[in-house]
């Protein structure tokens, strides 16, 4: 019998102990595929420093393919640039970290195996090292919920295999660069909360399996791209808080499968397209806090189906044209006739309270996802060694 996973503090079993730390013994398994410190690290008056051992005792390593470091809020340091020698890993998750610091080492490049790497949730620094354009075998690269700062390195494009891309929640800056384009692999793709500016990439509506489009709070300050209409898997488009201007292409009407679109608390001017109530997955829609005017287009089927996902306050310029419609469901906006004590762009207690609810993104591809390990081992003063019928993609890769 060989050992072939072992896991320290997952459920069922406690977490580690207070003076666990890092055992180098595990890595000198040589039949060792899948290694687990999940809620191991967890008293705040104990920390413990991620240390790996050096390159040349890592060797024995050398059939580990699944790592992962997540939910220690006691775990302290680096990422460990030793990292690089574990040249077999096709799963690298170090996340839920807080107290993990410092940059990602450029050895990461090294990891050819990659299929996915997870690093969010730490509290990283610096670039996004342009290695990362090494790890041709990427599925999935999530970085977000860090402090990550400088542009996004241009040879991201180059992972052809790219379906999930998640940068949220850093200080990254610049455009997005032009060759983004080219990850036509790509369903999944988030940028919020960063200091993107500038126009999107020519050509991205070749990204024709793009799923999910989120891009909330960046200082982008320009018109929204027409070119957004030709994605035509697109779900969920998200561009609130972000300074775009002018209209809202009427090529948005061509989103077919869209379910949610958010441009709230932006610059937009001119009316809503027609062609938007002609979307019939559509069950969120968020135009409020604009500059948007002219009649409301949506008939009473449309405003029906949405009901209260449906917010258009804060347009002072929109109108109903026949408020019977609305059937009780308050969207923010007054009769183009006037009389109704509303007056046009008049908020309703409904439509205020929708603004304040901040509801958060919640997808298939959502970060901080739990893994669920069955098995599991103390700290290092009590450790039970079990063998275990390995399977490397517990949950899909990406």
């Amino acid at each position: 019998m060989h050992v072939t996973r072992l896991d320290f503090g997952v459920e069922p079993n406690p977490t580690c102990r207070d003076a666990a730390t890092f055992p180098p013994d595990a890595f000198a398994l040589p039949r060792l595929q899948s290694l687990f410190f999940v809620d191991c690290f967890t008293n705040p008056a104990a920390t413990t420093t991620l240390v790996l051992p050096p390159p040349t005792n890592l060797s024995a390593a050398s059939t580990l393919q699944q790592l992962s470091i997540r939910a220690n809020p006691a775990l302290s340091g680096t990422l460990p640039p030793e990292l690089a020698s574990l040249r077999s890993l096709q799963v690298l998750t170090v996340s839920q970290n807080p107290l993990v610091r410092g940059g990602i080492p450029p050895g990461i490049g090294a990891l050819t195996s990659l299929v996915r790497l997870d690093l969010s949730y730490n509290s990283l620094t610096g670039p996004v090292p342009s290695e990362v354009g090494e790890l041709k075998n990427l599925v999935g690269l999530d970085l977000s919920y860090n402090s990550l700062s400088g542009p996004i390195p241009s040879r991201i494009s180059e992972l052809r295999q790219l379906q999930k891309l998640d940068l949220s929640a850093n200080n990254l800056t610049g455009a997005i660069p032009d060759t983004v384009a080219n990850l036509t692999s790509l369903t999944f793709f988030a940028l919020s909360n960063n200091g993107l500016t500038g126009r999107f990439p020519p050509g991205i509506s070749g990204l024709r399996n793009l799923q999910y489009l989120i891009m909330d709070n960046n200082p982008m300050g320009v018109p929204l791209p027409s070119e957004l209409g030709g994605l035509a898997r697109l779900q969920e488009l998200r561009l609130a808080g972000s300074g775009y201007s002018g209209p809202i292409p009427a090529a948005f009407g061509r989103l077919a499968s869209l379910t949610t679109l958010s441009l709230q608390d932006n610059n937009l001017t001119g009316p809503i397209p027609a062609a938007l109530s002609r979307l019939g997955r559509m069950y969120h829609l968020n135009l409020s806090n604009n500059a948007l005017g002219g009649a409301v287009p949506f008939d009473g089927a449309f405003l029906s189906r949405l009901g209260r996902n449906l917010d258009l306050s804060g347009n002072s310029g929109l109108c109903m044209e026949d408020r019977s419609v609305l059937r009780g469901v308050g969207v923010g906006v007054g009769s183009c006739r006037g009389g109704d004590g509303s007056g046009a762009g008049g908020d309703t207690s409904a439509a205020a309270a929708r603004r304040g609810t901040g509801r958060g993104v919640m997808t298939a591809w959502g970060s901080g996802s739990r893994d669920g390990f069955p098995f599991g081992l103390l700290g290092p003063a009590c450790v039970l060694v079990l063998p275990v019928v390995f399977a490397l993609n517990e949950h899909a890769p990406y």
